[in-house]
């Protein structure tokens, strides 16, 4: 599942929609004509109760992979593979006594020893969502990682963006208004690949 992700498109409902229908549109909109297992769509809808995050997890399990941010309740209510925990969530020991599937975390430093699947790495560019944290620039992409799949998040507002990030070392990128803002996503996902290609042996 992994080595198939180019774009982990995080969710945010007031770009998507409010009601699950909208947001089920936003997702289809965004993966259509994306290779099978390119997206990875991040629920991450901080301020629902379970029940309603599970019916929008419902919604986007529609149309793509979904991998559900810090709540493994509901991530085990809803059946999912995977699951994001953010820097100050719990350890990943503890998430591996509970879920079975695929544990990504989020990380604001180079780190080859999460014992995660995958891995976001950032903010690599200046982004508005954290005006007062230092970009750490696409060189940070080349550190030691470990095992994990290495996803660049931060500022990635653009296809040439996507591309010198791949280049760089991420196996994916990572972004919210962009996945939401514009149409289908096969140009970022095309972006990925030519910088994962443009890479030197």
């Amino acid at each position: 599942m992994l080595e198939s992700i180019r774009v982990v498109a995080i969710t945010d409902r007031r770009l998507m929609g409010e009601t699950p229908e909208a947001f089920g549109a936003a997702i289809e909109r965004a993966v259509r004509g994306c290779p099978p297992g390119s997206v990875l769509v991040q629920v991450r809808e901080r301020d629902l109760d379970g029940k309603l995050l599970l019916e929008l997890i419902q919604v986007a399990r529609r149309y793509t992979r979904v991998i559900i941010n810090d709540r493994i309740d509901v991530a085990i209510a809803a059946g999912a593979i995977a699951i994001h925990l953010p820097e100050a969530g719990i350890s990943i020991a503890d998430a591996r006594a509970q879920f079975e599937g695929i544990i990504g975390v989020s990380r604001h430093a180079p780190d080859a020893h999460t014992g995660a699947d995958l891995m976001h790495l950032g903010p690599i560019w200046a982004t508005p969502g954290k005006p007062d944290v230092t970009p750490l620039g696409t060189s940070v992409l080349a550190a030691p990682h470990g095992t994990a799949r290495l996803v660049a998040v931060g500022g990635i507002d653009s296809p040439d963006r996507a591309r010198e990030a791949a280049t760089a070392g991420a196996d994916a990128v990572a972004f919210i208004r962009a996945a939401w803002t514009g149409d289908s996503l096969v140009p970022f996902v095309t972006a990925v690949d030519a910088g994962l290609s443009l890479r030197e042996p």
